[in-house]
């Protein structure tokens, strides 16, 4: 059967481009190859074989022609016959299809042969142009006798056609080609090939050889359905640099040569990380394969059972080429697992055994997704436990069984709550560490402080009314536990906004009312109210006494509706009020409250205290630093059961060696001066 060149064309899968360029370069290469097997021997290919390519390209950089030279056995007459036949079945055992002169075809214009055969002693020189478009593919056909006994081809591909202009860059085509040929390289099957680029020559050899190291050869019988097969994997470590189809990939080979893209495994296993720049790459081959690669050597005629083992075998292989890198990485990840579970208790909950669950994961997740694996596996069981409750719920009577089920779900969900308690208890341990570094100075030349509403949005976000059901949006535990149970609360908020007795346009930074969360009638409810004043302020800029008292002033007589209109507390004239001032205690801020009505100073030295009774007030005032402080000493023993430690002592510390390194550094700079 001669060619039938459009039809064929138009039915199989052929690249275009540059890749169409370089795998022309590819199929010519490998005829070659098949030529200096036939004359050498496949053992001896290496030895003694000689592959040229010349690749000329215009001064725009597209490729003119490309002229591939070997000194094989020549085309003798089978070769002849084969090239010729559309469909010949020639070089089948050995992976040819016949692909080549069709993506030549597609590319080029002209195709040239010039080949030496040997004739008993001497040489027999054919010439002629391959034009399957015409009845007699095999045109201007010139045999004529050669002295010697050296036999070659040379395949010359010119006249690129126009709508397949394509260039090659001189920093890449030694890569695809290094990719393409890296198998039979590391069989030590692949002929010597030089490659010349617009006047300069590579050795496609040493460019491979520099690059790569010894391989590590690993047999393994599996048996795919149909009987044991061997299947054969070489693992090798190579420069990061060769080529970027070869890093971190394994390459799936039929008769020596490579199949397909390969398949990358860089991110499953975290490759970019193995370290002096080397990358990883495994070369599969097995008669298995060879016997069911397709006719465009783009993939194999498997079932997905077969693929799914392939995959399999291959994988657990290259793990176990490369242990020492993956134990690394589990390390890694077990350490990542254990901070997870210290910020996020309640994670702890989805494994019963650290090392077997680090076991299961891929050992290229990295912490965001190892987290993301934690908090989907914790929504799951969150799901699964609702549907268990439920289907519980619905049953008229517990019955033995279902009774063992109730107490198995209770027994879960009482875990899951000391889980979830653990997980506040670290909150408020993070929390405690930013509010200490929120005390730190914000310019360290100007000796400068942070504004006071930072630290208040922090404890409670401003210019917002609450109920007391808003727990989640606010931090008043660092002041007072007992404050989170007024019903009705304001951050920020004007008098007038809060009463519809009262003008005043003054906004306490937070006032609460209706302790408990119901109202007594007949009974004066206290009031509380909380005012901060800059950090770092060596004198408040105003008297914050006078205004927690104006404050009282402005309410007294009030009433103190909620968002929906309902009075939650009257406020006459015997109302008492809890206020807290919240500063920094400079020495002149100690002279201003030691002339005050809370001129009383704490035991701790802290703080002051004292009481207004025209006001029916009491009034604290507390440093910032003892306000975190006395909110640490309340949570610290839930601190010591999870080991977190002191949050102001960590700040301490960590303030501490920043001073001894601004120290150092100053006293370098001091010498080198």
């Amino acid at each position: 059967m001669k060619f039938d060149v459009i039809g064929r064309i138009n039915n199989m899968r052929l690249p275009d481009g540059k890749t169409a360029i370089l795998y022309s370069v590819y199929e010519a290469v490998s005829n070659s190859i098949h030529a200096i097997n036939d004359r050498f021997t496949e053992a001896l290919a290496a030895e003694r074989g000689k592959i040229e390519v010349e690749i000329k390209a215009d001064g725009n950089g597209d490729v003119e022609s490309i002229a591939i030279t070997d000194n094989g056995i020549g085309f003798t007459d089978d070769n002849l016959n084969s090239f010729e036949t559309s469909d010949s079945r020639f070089k089948y055992q050995r992976g040819g299809k016949g692909v080549g002169r069709f993506i030549w075809i597609k590319m080029f214009e002209t195709i040239k042969v010039d080949s030496r055969i040997a004739k008993g002693r001497a040489a027999q020189r054919v010439r002629f142009n391959f034009a399957p478009e015409k009845p007699k593919s095999i045109a201007n056909k010139v045999v004529a006798d050669v002295a010697g006994a050296d036999t070659g081809t040379t395949i010359t591909l010119s006249d690129l056609r126009p709508e397949q202009r394509g260039r090659l860059r001189a920093v890449s085509y030694l890569k695809d080609l290094a990719l393409h040929f890296f198998p039979q390289f590391i069989s030590g099957t692949l002929p010597e090939i030089d490659i010349t680029y617009r006047g300069e020559t590579s050795s496609l050899n040493d460019f491979i050889a520099e690059q790569v190291d010894e391989p590590v050869e690993q047999e393994i019988v599996v048996d795919f359905g149909e009987g044991p097969v061997s299947v054969h994997i070489a693992h090798l470590f190579v420069d990061s640099g060769i080529s970027a189809g070869l890093r971190n990939s394994y390459l799936l080979t039929a008769h020596g040569r490579l199949v397909g893209d390969p398949v990358s495994i860089e991110r499953k296993y975290a490759l970019r990380e193995l370290p002096d720049d080397k990358a990883y790459v495994a070369v599969v081959r097995s008669d298995f394969l060879d016997e069911r690669v397709d006719q465009e050597r783009l993939g194999f005629k498997l079932t997905s059972e077969q693929r799914d083992l392939l995959e399999a075998i291959i994988l657990g292989a290259t793990e176990e080429f490369l242990r020492d890198h993956i134990r690394t990485l589990r390390t890694r990840q077990k350490r990542t697992v254990e901070r997870l579970i210290a910020e996020h208790p309640q994670l702890a909950t989805q494994f019963a055994d650290l090392d077997e669950y680090v076991i299961g994961l891929s050992p290229g997740m990295d912490d965001e997704q190892i987290g993301q694996n934690l908090f989907v596996l914790l929504y799951r069981e969150e799901v699964e436990l609702r549907k268990r409750i439920e289907k519980i719920d619905q049953m008229a009577s517990l019955q033995p069984e279902v009774r063992e089920e109730a107490e198995a779900i209770l027994e879960e969900i009482s875990n899951q709550e000391k889980h979830r308690l653990a997980e506040l208890v670290v909150k408020r341990h993070q929390l405690l560490q930013m509010a200490n570094v929120l005390l730190k100075y914000d310019d360290d030349e100007k000796k400068s402080y942070r504004y006071e509403r930072v630290i208040h949005e922090l404890i409670c976000p401003m210019g917002e009314i609450y109920r007391s059901g808003d727990g989640a949006r606010h931090n008043l535990w660092m002041i007072d536990d007992s404050l989170a149970a007024y019903d009705l609360f304001a951050s920020d908020k004007t008098i007038k906004s809060l009463t519809n007795e009262a003008d005043s346009r003054k906004e306490p930074d937070l006032i609460f009312f209706n302790p408990l969360g119901f109202r007594r009638e007949g009974t004066d409810d206290p009031v509380a109210i909380i005012e901060f004043k800059r950090p770092g302020d060596e004198k408040p800029s105003q008297d914050p006494i006078a205004q927690v008292l104006g404050y009282i002033d402005d309410l007294r007589g009030a009433k103190v509706k909620d968002i929906d209109g309902g009075v939650v507390s009257n406020i006459g004239d015997h109302t008492p009020f809890e206020c807290v001032i919240v500063c920094e205690l400079t020495g002149a801020a100690r002279k201003q409250f030691e002339r005050s009505i809370a001129q009383n100073p704490t035991p701790d030295g802290e703080g002051y205290y004292g009481w207004s009774s025209r006001h029916n007030a009491r009034i604290r005032i507390i440093s910032f630093r003892k306000m975190l402080r006395d909110a640490e000493l309340r949570n610290q023993a839930f601190f010591d059961q999870l080991k977190l430690g002191s949050p102001s002592a960590a700040a301490r510390k960590r303030a501490a060696k920043r001073r001894e390194k601004q120290t150092a550094s100053s006293a370098k700079t001091g010498g080198e001066s």
